[in-house]
């Protein structure tokens, strides 16, 4: 962000991606894009953002967002434990 406010990120479409990192070996975690709500288990919804990452690997200490614990538990989305 500037000095003056002005935000510097580019607009997204409404999108949901699955995230792979092939230069650590690991699976991510799910990019949700262009504001699209995020609603807890209970109903409440989080601040709505651009974009955001959620947890799919189960280890993050921010659930339901990605702190990348997936790179250090070395999760695998296709080998899972």
């Amino acid at each position: 962000m500037e000095k003056d406010g002005t935000v510097h990120e580019p607009e997204y479409s409404p999108a949901i991606e699955i995230l792979q990192d092939p230069e650590e070996h690991v699976s991510g975690g799910i990019f949700v894009k262009g504001g699209i709500p995020i609603e807890s288990v209970d109903g409440s919804v989080y601040e709505i953002r651009n974009r955001v990452v959620l947890c799919r690997c189960g280890f993050s200490g921010n659930k339901p967002f990605c702190d990348s614990r997936h790179v250090s538990e070395e999760y695998d989305d296709q080998n899972p434990t």
